[in-house]
């Protein structure tokens, strides 16, 4: 299987420990196919400006760029704990709708967040 690197932000206070959870089970579980890459501090694919990262989700596979739900399915599908979720959501129907709510909802409220407290710094 090919590498899939995740793209992440690390300043998020959800989406940091979130992607650590993920990288604790890759490395308790020996995936060495999975790299998680900070936006801040990892080279980011050509193309993709650090803002456009910072807002949703990205992995990159085969240079192919994978955004939102896309990314999610991709990565659990390498964990042993998401797998099964992977697949559930990698249905048609529940794709589109895990990708509405991801990126209508759930995606802008994260960023919102992570600007606000940014800016109070």
């Amino acid at each position: 299987m090919s590498t899939l690197t995740v793209f992440y932000n690390s300043r998020c206070g959800i989406c940091g420990p979130e992607v650590a959870m993920y990288q604790r089970l890759a490395d308790k579980h020996g995936v060495s196919d999975l790299v998680f890459a900070d936006v801040f501090t990892a080279e980011t694919p050509k193309g993709l400006p650090q803002e456009t990262l910072l807002k949703r989700i990205h992995a990159e596979l085969d240079g192919e760029i994978l955004v939102g739900v896309e990314a999610f399915i991709a990565m659990w599908l390498r964990l042993p704990k998401f797998k099964y979720l992977a697949h559930a959501i990698n249905w048609p129907i529940m794709r589109g709708m895990t990708g509405l709510i991801y990126n209508h909802l759930i995606a802008p409220y994260l960023y919102r967040r992570y600007r606000r407290t940014q800016c109070a710094v």
